[in-house]
């Protein structure tokens, strides 16, 4: 079992660049961790806007790319932690992390204030 998890939820437009799972491959085998990538998308067009309504919805039914990353180093995963930051920039919202185990989301509030943060 894997003693640091984290779910990093980006909502639609927070991102600084498309989420590739290439690219979510290339770096889990540069620093060793483990990485799934799931995308939900939940919008739909009404009146010629791509809405939702989110307000009577669970957090993981409304529109999202969730990175989850898990590992038992905490230096790999705080380095790979970091390299997502960069690339995607921190997830902005108070339920960015929803999901995570306590370790891994206190390494990922640490360097959210290190990187930008919220």
């Amino acid at each position: 079992m894997n003693k640091y998890v984290v779910k990093l939820r980006y909502y639609p437009g927070d991102p600084l660049e498309d989420i590739r799972e290439k690219d979510l491959k290339e770096l889990e085998s540069e620093y060793g961790v483990n990485i799934s990538y799931e995308k939900i998308e939940n919008r739909a067009m009404k009146d010629g806007l791509l809405m939702e309504r989110t307000l009577d919805k669970h957090i993981e039914d409304v529109s999202q790319e969730v990175i989850t990353l898990s590992s038992g180093k905490e230096d790999s995963f705080s380095s790979c932690i970091v390299a997502l930051y960069k690339k995607y920039r921190c997830p902005r919202t108070p339920y960015s992390l929803m999901g995570s185990n306590e370790a891994g989301q206190k390494i990922a509030k640490k360097l959210m204030e290190m990187h930008g943060g919220w």
